[in-house]
């Protein structure tokens, strides 16, 4: 069975590309990126899959090419795993080298653990 040409071009075969800053090569490592932080936050495993497939809407078989670093999810797709997932947020910031946004929430969200934790100590001491 051959595909046809009219099938999703992934990628250019040839031709003039547009040129870009030579910093912002994250074409390539997105995929394998996106597929790293899936396997830390869900693994694997076929279950995982389902569940990941079920989250964004998309097919079983395109979860596992997200998996195998073959294909990147798309937009609506990566919000979504966004949404669920604190590794795919890690890594899309670090890509995009907005680390500072990272430490920024996740020292908000220290900041309002330790404002409860106090809030719930000073509950159990005695008034004076």
């Amino acid at each position: 069975m051959s595909f046809s040409r009219n099938d999703r071009n992934l990628r250019v075969e040839g031709g003039r590309g547009f040129p870009m800053d030579p910093g912002a090569d994250v074409e390539a490592a997105f995929a394998a990126v996106i597929a790293d932080a899936l396997r830390k936050d869900f693994g694997d495993a076929p279950t995982h899959v389902k569940h990941i497939a079920r989250l964004t809407g998309a097919n079983g078989r395109t979860v596992q090419n997200w998996l195998q670093a073959r294909n990147g999810p798309s937009g609506s797709g990566l919000v979504v795993l966004m949404r669920h997932s604190d590794e795919v947020t890690a890594a899309v910031l670090a890509l995009a080298d907005r680390e500072d946004l990272l430490r920024q929430a996740v020292t908000t969200a220290r900041l309002a653990r330790l404002r409860a934790a106090i809030a719930s100590v000073l509950t159990l001491l005695p008034a004076d």
